[in-house]
């Protein structure tokens, strides 16, 4: 597994998803930052996972195919870098 995964969390009061960096554990399981990538949401609030332990290619695409609330600023950083 790669050094970093990424999880897509959606807050149940607002609808807003948001990416949090992950690290995969030897277990197959992953552990979150405390905060989202734009710093806006902490894990511990109430949400439901979309995706998780993610690699990046692959975040990309499933976020690409969402519509909805996402949080433009936790996906520019799957881009960042790659230029």
């Amino acid at each position: 597994m790669s050094k970093n995964v990424y999880i897509l969390r959606e807050r149940k009061e607002t609808g807003e998803l948001h990416l949090f960096l992950a690290n995969p554990t030897e277990e197959n399981e992953c552990r979150p930052q405390q905060k989202s990538i734009c710093g806006r949401m902490d894990i511990d609030e109430k949400s439901r996972t979309v995706f998780s332990c993610q690699p990046k290619d692959r975040a990309r695409i499933q976020c690409a195919k969402l519509t909805g609330n996402i949080c433009t600023i936790c996906v520019s950083y799957l881009y960042m870098n790659d230029v």
